[in-house]
């Protein structure tokens, strides 16, 4: 009887194994379409993140996914998307380049205001200076995504 009473007790709170926490409240989630405020982030990088985000939580958390009334809602903005000189060395303008690519995040809590907060992520990936952009973004971005994603899914839901 313990045992049942213990496991009943684990399945009805807020956390799970995988160290996060969500209110049991919480059942729905919803990201605005994110904003380039940079200029300079390729044409369909928001919606690829957004999608991305979507998908991460739909993946890691018992959340769904719903536009008309989450309980979650994620504002996201690009704020930063540019290319810049990291190590120049003699003799040549650089020889690695850094792609960084900063968000800035606002996650409402629309059934607790007291848990609303807003942060800016930002990563960056060095690429060697005699590669353009073009040929390396592909990769880049895939890493910078990565960890962003990592970044808001822990802000979001771990309480530690």
């Amino acid at each position: 009887m313990r045992f049942l009473l213990g496991l009943l007790i684990i399945s009805t709170s807020c956390y799970s194994f995988k160290g996060i926490s969500i209110d049991p409240e919480i059942k729905y989630f919803s990201i605005e379409n994110i904003e380039d405020q940079s200029g300079s982030a390729p044409a369909n990088y928001p919606i690829d993140f957004e999608l991305a985000l979507s998908n991460k939580i739909r993946r890691e958390s018992r959340l769904v996914l719903n536009k008309k009334t989450p309980d979650l809602k994620f504002k996201c903005t690009v704020a930063q998307y540019n290319v810049a000189s990291s190590a120049p060395v003699e003799g040549r303008a650089n020889a690695i380049n850094r792609l960084t690519v900063t968000l800035n995040v606002e996650c409402l809590n629309l059934l607790n205001e007291k848990n609303n907060w807003t942060k800016s992520f930002s990563r960056y990936e060095d690429f060697d200076a005699n590669q353009s952009l073009s040929e390396v973004q592909f990769k880049l971005l895939e890493k910078i995504n990565k960890l962003l994603l990592d970044d808001i899914f822990n802000a979001a839901f771990s309480n530690w």
